[in-house]
């Protein structure tokens, strides 16, 4: 039960913390925290995480600091924490989305 809770309960939970957070930034300071360079950045450190690991993660640790500081310049330090943290959630659901389009396609 407990489980099941989790796997349904989390997602949601994810999406209205992101959606709030996002809703946030853009009435308060005009600014998409979850923007296609944001998630460009971050689907481009995944893809070298398949090139080789290590670099792939540096790479992920980098672009995250630039996301941070671009958010934090465009808002205020607590949205840009956030935005950090849930950045990468808003890459997998991205990334699940346009796979199952993909395949969608493909059939």
């Amino acid at each position: 039960m407990e489980t099941l809770l989790l796997l349904v309960g989390l997602p949601i939970v994810l999406i209205v913390v992101g959606y709030f957070l996002y809703h946030n930034a853009m009435d308060r300071y005009g600014y998409n925290i979850f923007n296609t360079g944001v998630l460009v950045r971050l689907l481009i450190a995944v893809g070298l995480c398949f090139v080789d690991i290590y670099f792939g993660l540096a790479m992920f640790v980098i672009f995250s600091i630039w996301n941070f500081i671009a958010t934090w310049r465009n808002t205020n330090v607590f949205i840009a924490i956030m935005a950090v943290l849930f950045q990468p959630v808003a890459l997998y659901f991205v990334f699940v989305a346009l796979n199952r389009l993909s395949k969608a396609l493909n059939d």
